[in-house]
């Protein structure tokens, strides 16, 4: 039962990493239909920036972080503004943009050449080696890793509060659903946008910030856990923030249960994203097929 326990912790917390980086992808894409490639390169240059200001400039760490969140806030409103704006009614286009900014973010992050040198960087939160262990088992928790389950369950709760029952949640709605319609009603989709990049990205800087201390600052496993947390995006139909989460505790936990587990299959553990995002693209290919056949009879009765 100890191990069982163990499972369920150190999946709660990967699968909180995994959750928490792929509601900002969900957010963007639920509303303008364009999956934000980018997203993992702002965190991974907001994290980088955070970690210069507080370790190289010395200044305090709440000063830091902030500063690497606005850098990631300004770059959303200069990217909806320089590329998403020229770019109307492309979502394609959009994507592709977000991919060549993913790229072009990690050139400069490899550019600073005190940035990468050590691969073992560490973003000093005030909470780092402080540890409890979980009742009932041997596993020890650190305060880093429960303030990230405590913010995932806050921004969760808080972006599906906006979503419906604010001025803005429900001007962002009305834009996923039909651009033109919410314009004739008033909105401004232009005004929705802005704010929605600069949230969105403002998203991703926060959760390195909040990643970071736990899984150290690397480039390559940064981009590795976007990657992961992309297919937590497709188990929520990039649309869902609660499946989304739920996504995230579930490769999660599929990862712990293998490591403790299915030790005499290690590599598996590196399939179960692929494994999970057929899995998630075949059901939704059944249940499109149903859905046609459930509205055949209809269609052809109004013939």
């Amino acid at each position: 039962m100890s191990k069982f326990a163990q499972v369920l912790v150190i999946g709660t917390i990967a699968g909180s990493i995994y959750g928490f980086i792929a509601i900002g992808m969900v957010l963007v894409y639920r509303t303008t239909g364009v999956l934000n490639v980018a997203h993992g390169g702002i965190g991974i240059l907001s994290g980088y920036v955070a970690h210069e200001l507080i370790h190289f400039r010395h200044l305090p760490y709440y000063v830091g972080i902030t500063g690497g969140v606005a850098i990631a806030a300004l770059l959303g409103l200069g990217f909806e503004l320089i590329v998403v704006r020229r770019l109307p009614g492309r979502p394609d286009l959009q994507t592709a943009a977000t991919l060549g900014l993913y790229t072009l973010l990690l050139g400069v992050v490899v550019t600073v050449p005190w940035w990468t040198t050590n691969a073992f960087q560490v973003l000093p939160s005030p909470l780092l080696n402080k540890t409890f262990r979980v009742p009932g088992t041997v596993q020890a928790v650190t305060y880093d890793q429960l303030l990230l389950l405590v913010a995932l369950a806050v921004f969760s709760a808080g972006l599906y509060w906006m979503l419906r029952r604010t001025r803005i949640g429900l001007a962002m709605r009305a834009v996923s659903d039909s651009s033109a319609a919410a314009g004739l009603m008033g909105i401004k989709p232009q005004t929705v946008s802005l704010v929605l990049w600069v949230v969105g990205f403002g998203l991703s800087g926060l959760t390195t910030m909040l990643v970071a201390p736990i899984t150290l600052l690397d480039a390559n496993a940064l981009s590795l856990l976007t990657l992961k947390a992309l297919t937590v995006a497709f188990l929520g139909g990039l649309v869902s923030l609660p499946l989304t989460v739920a996504g995230g505790m579930i490769l999660g936990t599929l990862e712990a249960f293998n490591d403790l587990y299915l030790v005499h299959l290690p590599d598996l553990k590196y399939a179960w994203p692929f494994l999970l995002m057929v899995i998630s693209l075949l059901w939704r290919a059944a249940e499109k097929r149903r859905s046609v056949r459930d509205d055949a009879p209809v269609v052809a009765a109004a013939a």
